[in-house]
């Protein structure tokens, strides 16, 4: 099960260091007709939950490594902000990649739960 992928060049931000948090299977409230994933039934909450000890480690051994990356990028096979520990994980990623910038690619349903949304508000 593969966390971190990339680094990837990106025109809008720079080298990104992906961080699935969804890496073995299609975790996603919604089932888009013009999405890459195969359909699925669609979920609230994810069933598989990755520690932010795993994440943290593996992101560790990345910053150790050197590799050259500007931004970290949440993202998953589905939604990332169903990721149940959303907060902590943001506030535990900024205090290893304190020069990095971090962004989430989301369909944006998080920003009705108030949780969710000051979560968010965290990233860049």
């Amino acid at each position: 099960m593969k966390i971190l992928f990339g680094p990837v060049s990106s025109r809008r931000f720079g080298r990104s260091l992906g961080i699935d948090l969804s890496p073995s299977e299609k975790q996603c409230n919604f089932d888009c007709v013009y999405c890459e994933l195969d359909p699925k039934k669609t979920q609230e909450k994810q069933d598989e939950i990755i520690s932010i000890d795993k994440i943290i480690s593996e992101v560790k051994a990345m910053l150790e490594k050197n590799v050259e990356f500007d931004f970290l990028t949440l993202t998953a096979n589905g939604e990332p902000s169903l990721y149940p520990y959303l907060n902590e994980l943001i506030l535990s990623l900024r205090s290893i990649a304190k020069d990095k910038k971090l962004l989430i690619l989301s369909n944006g349903t998080a920003v009705l739960d108030e949780d969710k949304f000051n979560a968010l508000l965290k990233l860049d």
